[in-house]
């Protein structure tokens, strides 16, 4: 069997993790820490020649024209810009954060490494405190339940119907958004939304504390200076959890492989 090559590029601790992980025999893994595609790695693809690469959840900022060697790779990729899209449309490329147990369990890992953070920064207990949680996905749901199993009062709000409905199905207060029926002195809030919703309009209802969950650039259309509090925690798993977070993503990957 020809061994493969395996290329895993990214800065989260879990991408050197993963690399080892997937190290065997017939396979042969480098790992380039690194948050952008240049000449350098240009050059690294051109040298080593991996049959597959597996790109971070956050896409790489791209500083060159063309990207070389990549004609005959199979791609893992998180999310991807248009350009990124465009520039592998005649690759096969398999997107891991399509991978329902993958995202639950991403989700799991970033609600504990949220609970990690408040501690770290906050010096509370959960117990007895009131967060409000913005959107009610995968992350949302798990960092729900967590909170209400530690004690704390955990109201959900939302834009979604369906989501404020199902928010109230599993016992939670839950109301829509642009109501801001929350506290902006007593309520911890916490952003799970992928989107710029917190715009001029909502400066006056901002909570004086607000964690943003979402992938960068976060939630807010407005400067951050305009706020008392407002910090932005993306990859929480590769940050406190780097070895299990990367054991999700091989398995994910590993499944893919083997299908």
């Amino acid at each position: 069997m020809e061994n493969e090559k395996w290329l895993v590029i990214g800065e989260d601790s879990r991408l050197k993790e993963l690399a080892t992980m997937l190290r065997s025999p017939s396979r042969t893994v480098f790992y380039k820490r690194t948050t952008v595609w240049n000449e350098e790695l240009n050059k690294l693809v051109l040298e080593y020649q991996p049959n597959k690469i597996i790109l971070p959840i956050l896409p790489l900022k791209i500083e060159v024209e063309q990207l070389y060697g990549i004609s005959q790779v199979k791609f893992y990729t998180g999310r991807l810009t248009m350009h990124w899209k465009q520039l592998l449309e005649k690759n096969e490329s398999i997107c891991y954060l399509q991978q329902e147990s993958f995202i639950w369990q991403n989700a799991r890992l970033t609600a504990e490494g949220f609970i990690a953070t408040f501690y770290g920064l906050e010096q509370k207990c959960i117990y007895g405190q009131n967060f409000t949680i913005a959107g009610f996905g995968r992350i949302a749901k798990m960092l729900a339940s967590l909170l209400v199993k530690m004690g704390a009062n955990v109201h959900i709000v939302a834009r979604s119907v369906v989501q404020v409905s199902e928010a109230k199905a599993y016992g939670y207060k839950a109301t829509n958004l642009d109501d801001r029926r929350w506290s902006i002195t007593d309520d911890i809030f916490i952003n799970t939304i992928p989107a710029k919703w917190i715009t001029e309009s909502f400066i006056e209802h901002v909570p004086a504390v607000l964690y943003d969950l979402a992938s960068e650039p976060g939630c807010l259309d407005i400067d951050a200076e305009q706020l008392q509090t407002y910090v932005l925690l993306p990859s929480l798993p590769g940050k406190y959890f780097a070895h299990d977070a990367a054991t999700i993503l091989c398995k994910a990957i590993e499944e893919e492989e083997d299908c």
